[in-house]
C-alpha cells in the first residue's frame, strides 16, 4: 500500500469511527412511572417498540426504559441524574400526579415536581418531550388500555410508539 493509499484509509478509518461515536452516544430516555414502564411484557412497551421504529428507519439510536412502576414525582426528581445518563439528547418524559395523589401527597407537589425534572434536563442540554398527555389520550381510544383500564395495552403502546417516532426525529 502506497502513501496516499494509506492516508486515505486512516482518513476513512477515522471518520468512521467518529461517526460511530456519534451514533452510541445519541440517545433517548424513557423517564416517568408506569405510563412508561407498563403492563405488557418489556419488549412490547412504547420505548421498546419505539426504538424499533426509529431502527426501522435507519437510526441507530437506543431508547432506555427509565420507568419505574408505582413511583411518585418525587422519586422520579430524586433519580434523574442516575437515570438520565451523560450523553442522552432526549428525555421522553411520562409522569404525572396519578401515583402521588395515591399515597396521599400533594398533586400542587407533584406538579413542581415536574416542573423541576424538565428543569434538571434542560439545564443539562437534554430536550424534554412531554408525552403524558399522548399516554393518556391513546388510554382513553377503544383498545388504548389493557384489562386494567390504566395502562397502556400492547396496541396502545404501538400507537404511543408511532406517534413519539415523529416528535423526536
Amino acid at each position: 500500500m502506497n502513501c496516499r493509499n494509506a492516508r486515505v484509509f486512516a482518513f476513512a478509518f477515522i471518520s468512521f469511527v467518529f461517526a460511530s461515536i456519534n451514533c452510541a452516544s445519541a440517545q433517548i430516555v424513557a423517564l416517568g412511572h408506569s405510563m412508561v414502564r407498563g403492563n405488557v411484557s418489556e419488549s412490547e412497551m412504547w420505548p421498546a417498540v419505539l426504538e424499533g421504529l426509529l431502527r426501522a428507519k435507519g437510526s441507530q439510536v437506543h431508547v432506555a426504559n427509565a420507568g419505574v412502576w408505582g413511583e411518585t414525582t418525587d422519586a422520579t426528581l430524586a433519580r434523574v441524574s442516575s437515570a438520565v445518563p451523560q450523553g442522552t439528547r432526549i428525555v421522553i418524559l411520562a409522569d404525572n400526579q396519578f401515583n402521588d395523589v395515591r399515597h396521599n401527597m400533594s398533586p400542587v407537589q407533584a406538579l413542581a415536581n415536574i416542573a423541576a425534572i424538565k428543569s434538571q434536563l434542560k439545564a443539562r442540554g437534554i430536550r424534554v418531550v412531554d408525552a403524558t398527555g399522548t399516554v393518556i389520550s391513546i388510554l382513553r381510544q377503544p383498545g388504548g388500555a389493557g384489562p386494567d383500564g390504566r395502562h397502556l395495552s400492547v396496541e396502545g403502546n404501538k400507537k404511543v410508539a408511532a406517534i413519539l417516532a415523529g416528535m423526536v426525529r
